[in-house]
C-alpha cells in the first residue's frame, strides 16, 4: 500500500481541456444546423411550429384575392353524376374482386381435394412396393466346357493338295 505525502499533491489547477474557443464555435455551428434543419423539415412536411409563420399563410397573403362564384344547380347535378359514375365503377370493381375471390377459393378447394387423392394413391403404391420381394441375383451359370481338341496324327491339308507321308520321330 502506498501513502501519499503533502509533497506529492500538486496544488496547481489543471487547464480546462476541451473548453477553448474552438469548442464554443463547434457548439454554435451545431445549434445553427439543428435549427435550420428543423425549419426545413417543418416546411417540407407542413408541420406548424408555434411562433413561426407557416408557408400556407405567406402564400395566401401574397396571392390575389379570388372572387367566390356561387354554385349553381347545374354544378351540383354534374357533381352528382360524377359521384354516381364513380360509385358504379367501384361497385363493378368490387363485384369483379368478389368473383375473383370466389374463383380462387374454388381452385384452392380443388387443389386440396387433388392433394388428398394423391396422398391416398401414394399410400398403396408405397405399401405395394414394400411388399414386392427383391429378386435375388441369379448364380452365374457354369460355362459349357469346350471339347478337347482332336489330335490327329499327321499333317492336315487345308488347301486340298496331297501331303507327304509322315516321318517317324523315333531314332
Amino acid at each position: 500500500m502506498t501513502y501519499r505525502t503533502d509533497d506529492d499533491i500538486d496544488d496547481t489547477e489543471d487547464e480546462d481541456a476541451g473548453r477553448g474557443p474552438l469548442f464554443h464555435i463547434v457548439v454554435a455551428v451545431m445549434l445553427a444546423c439543428f435549427g435550420s434543419g428543423t425549419a426545413l423539415a417543418s416546411r417540407a412536411f407542413g408541420i406548424a411550429v408555434p411562433g413561426f409563420p407557416s408557408s400556407s399563410t405567406s402564400v395566401a397573403s401574397t396571392a390575389a384575392p379570388v372572387a367566390e362564384k356561387p354554385i349553381g344547380l347545374r354544378d351540383l347535378q354534374a357533381l352528382q353524376q360524377q359521384i354516381a359514375g364513380s360509385v358504379q365503377s367501384t361497385e363493378r370493381l368490387l363485384t369483379a374482386q368478389q368473383a375473383q375471390q370466389a374463383e380462387i377459393k374454388r381452385l384452392s378447394d380443388q387443389v386440396a381435394a387433388l392433394s388428398g387423392k394423391l396422398e391416398l394413391l401414394q399410400r398403396p403404391i408405397a405399401s405395394a412396393q414394400a411388399a414386392i420381394p427383391v429378386p435375388r441375383p441369379k448364380a452365374a451359370a457354369a460355362r459349357p466346357k469346350k471339347p478337347p481338341p482332336v489330335q490327329t496324327t499327321g499333317a492336315i491339308s487345308t488347301g486340298g493338295a496331297p501331303l507327304a507321308p509322315p516321318t517317324s520321330l523315333t531314332r
